[in-house]
Parts: structure tokens; C-alpha cells; sequence
């Protein structure tokens, strides 16, 4: 077999094995418009989420940690979160931007494929009470933001790595 047909071999393999959205993503999404498509699909997708990982356990009293996951895009891309703390406003009856905590930047890299998860924990000295959490989600290309989304925390994502106790997934977390 000549390189030609290894390569060929190479590429189907991994044409069944990642499906054909991811598939062509990689080895076609060069034009604008197969970018915009990328980011698109990837700002809908289900693997996009935000949740409440710790919430003031034993083993970590008053903290509180948020994490998120994002999908690449199929091709090089830089992946970035931006995570905020939101408390509770009883008299707007919604989450709102914590002013006390500044948003966190987590950079998760270049990547090509695959779902990347990062997050923050945050201590609180004071009892804020009821908090959630938003990220900010950004893809970029050659420097230039391509795509950007964001979640508030919601529960149900017992992927979430890192929490306390393991699998801890809720969209809030009172802390006394």
C-alpha cells in the first residue's frame, strides 16, 4: 500500500469513528462560511453547559465551584471560558452578576476535537447566600474571536469533573 492509500485508510477510519459532522468539520472547514457553520452547531450543542460542581461540602466549607464544558470545533481553534458568580436579587426574583467577585478567565488551549471542561473555585469569607454561576464561552481563530455563547448553571451534568461530592452537578448553591 502506497502513503496515498494509507492516508485515505487513515481518514475514513476516523470518519467512523468521530461521525460525519466532526469529520468534515476537520478535514474541510477552511472557508468562512465552514467556519461559521462549526461555531454555529457548536453554540447550539448539548455539550455546551455551565453547572454548580461544589456547593459549600464538608471538605470545602464556603466554597462554591463552577465549571462548564465546550466542544472544539473540528479544527484549531483556542478555547476560553470566562466565569462569573451570580447571586440571587429577591427583589428583581433573578440571578444577577455577583459585583463583588470578579470573573475568572480560564483558558483551555488549542484544540482540533474532542469536549473540554475547566472551572473555578471560589471562598467566601462573607455569606453571600444564594449563587449560581454564568460562563462565557469563546472559540478563536488566528487571534480573531469566531464564536462566543454563554450558559447559566444548570444541573444534571454528572460528566462534570471535580466535584465535591464526585458527579455533583445542581444550577445553585446557598451558602449560609
Amino acid at each position: 500500500m502506497n502513503a496515498r492509500g494509507a492516508l485515505a485508510l487513515l481518514l475514513a477510519g476516523i470518519s467512523a469513528i468521530a461521525g460525519p459532522g466532526l469529520a468534515a468539520a476537520s478535514t474541510t472547514a477552511s472557508t468562512p462560511a465552514q467556519v461559521r457553520q462549526a461555531v454555529r452547531r457548536a453554540e447550539r450543542s448539548r455539550s455546551l453547559w455551565t453547572t454548580v460542581n461544589i456547593c459549600n461540602p464538608p471538605s470545602h466549607r464556603d466554597v462554591m465551584g463552577i465549571r462548564g464544558q465546550m466542544p472544539a470545533l473540528g479544527f484549531p481553534a483556542s478555547l476560553s471560558m470566562s466565569v462569573q458568580v451570580d447571586v440571587w436579587s429577591g427583589t428583581r426574583r433573578r440571578f444577577e452578576p455577583d459585583a463583588r467577585v470578579k470573573p475568572t478567565q480560564v483558558k483551555l488551549g488549542d484544540v482540533s476535537s474532542g469536549l473540554h471542561q475547566g472551572g473555578v473555585s471560589f471562598l467566601f469569607t462573607a455569606h453571600p447566600g444564594r449563587l449560581s454561576g454564568t460562563i462565557t464561552f469563546t472559540w478563536k481563530r488566528d487571534g480573531k474571536v469566531i464564536g462566543r455563547a454563554a450558559r447559566s448553571a444548570t444541573g444534571g451534568h454528572p460528566d462534570a469533573d471535580y466535584g465535591d461530592p464526585p458527579h455533583y452537578s445542581a444550577s445553585d448553591c446557598t451558602i449560609p
